[in-house]
């Protein structure tokens, strides 16, 4: 209930109860008419107005920390050639079955978990038959995608091979693709001109920056 209605439903119920102590406050031909409340009154003369004077603003500011990722425009971290786990990704998807547990969620490239879905949460639990079945890993992945939605995440980086997955996975992954989640994240747009110092050069030339010629002559004086 809003503030208006609060104030109209007081109003109200003190008119009520003048009744019985004093006469009604407005009298229309013999009748006790409930007075008309100030606030109902001006919420309908502004409803009732037209917004074409309201100018837009033509600048739009993004704060949304996650919107330059969603662009493929965030730098990632590259990480050593060979290293492993990798770490070139914005929003990677974990799968772990316990003894007792299953669970899902997505790690952002700064260590921490944004999203998860574990069978240790009591609203999954009370519909599942076991944690660690073949269904449990499926309703995780159903569950998971639909947070995922709800976080504003469509798309997840995954570095598992397929080929030698357990059962389990797999029905994870397939759930999470019917989830409308892809498994793969857009590439990053790199700029035409790298700034810094390009050493794989002997010259030492920097980036983008034209070379100057040089007369290999000796002046002597």
């Amino acid at each position: 209930m809003s503030s208006q209605e609060l104030g109209c439903h007081f109003f109200r119920r003190i008119f009520r109860l003048s009744r019985i102590t004093s006469p009604p406050l407005v009298h229309n031909k013999g009748l006790a008419v409930l007075p008309r409340c100030c606030c109902c009154q001006t919420s309908r003369q502004m409803s009732s107005q037209s917004n074409r004077d309201y100018e837009v603003n033509p600048e739009f500011v993004n704060r949304n920390p996650r919107n330059l990722e969603s662009m493929g425009l965030a730098r990632k971290t590259t990480g050593w050639t060979y290293q492993y786990p990798r770490k070139d990704y914005y929003n990677k998807l974990i799968f772990e079955i316990t003894n007792r547990n299953t669970a899902g969620y997505i790690e952002h490239s700064n260590g921490k978990r944004i999203i998860s879905a574990s069978t240790s949460e009591w609203p999954i639990r009370q519909h599942l038959y076991s944690c660690t079945d073949v269904i449990a890993a499926q309703s995780i992945g159903r569950i998971l995608a639909h947070r995922c939605h709800q976080a504003g995440l469509s798309q997840v980086f995954c570095d598992y091979d397929e080929r030698s997955l357990s059962q389990k996975f797999k029905v994870f992954i397939q759930a999470m693709k019917d989830g409308d989640i892809e498994l793969s994240e857009p590439k990053v747009i790199k700029a035409g001109i790298e700034p810094g110092i390009d050493y794989d050069n002997p010259k030492g030339n920097r980036y983008a920056e034209k070379k100057r010629w040089k007369d290999d002559v000796q002046v002597i004086s």
